[in-house]
């Protein structure tokens, strides 16, 4: 999948979004700059469905949120779609937009080569300094999965089993990687 940044003499913002065309690119604006990502792969999409339907099915079974992909996390002049997100709370009724919803707690990119170096160093970087919880790199061709939070520097990497503990009073959710990966040729 092809990825452009675009560049012009005046920083792009959340605003400018609304006046580009609906052409199934998926249009993001970080620090000023417009990332622009053509429509997603079929592994990627289906990483990032497997993984959407494990983590709804565990957060409804406990109380922790909602999931959405790809969805908006809004910040200032900024916003980022990352892949996959859980958004604290219940589910609101109705057609509430982006930068009302509570910040996301678990924010998932599925890498892919195009997008590799922005997802693990400017999106990283962002979700971090708002201080999303927790925050995963899903690698599907390599079949692993790095994983941040606001306290790690450094990322861990993950190539069994997910795991994600938002509450100390629930069980953590484990996800097997090989679940949500296709299958080895």
């Amino acid at each position: 999948m092809a990825t452009k940044t675009r560049r012009r003499t005046r920083p792009w913002t959340r605003a400018d979004l609304a006046r580009l065309p609906d052409d199934g690119n998926r249009y993001e604006v970080l620090d000023g700059e417009l990332f622009v990502t053509p429509q997603a792969a079929h592994r990627h999409q289906r990483t990032a469905f497997k993984l959407a339907h494990l983590l709804e099915l565990w957060c409804i079974e406990h109380g922790v949120g909602y999931v959405v992909g790809p969805g908006a996390v809004i910040f200032g002049r900024n916003e980022l779609q990352p892949d996959v997100q859980v958004i604290p709370g219940p589910e609101p009724l109705g057609d509430v937009e982006w930068s009302d919803r509570p910040k996301a707690i678990l924010v998932a990119e599925i890498l892919s080569d195009s997008t590799a170096r922005r997802d693990t160093g400017k999106k990283r970087d962002a979700y971090l300094r708002i201080s999303i919880p927790t925050y995963w790199v899903v690698d599907a061709e390599h079949r692993h999965a790095l994983v941040w939070t606001p306290s790690s520097t450094e990322p861990t990497m993950v190539t069994d089993i997910l795991r994600w503990q938002p509450r100390i009073d629930i069980p953590p959710l484990e996800i097997p990687l090989d679940s949500i990966f296709p299958p080895e040729q």
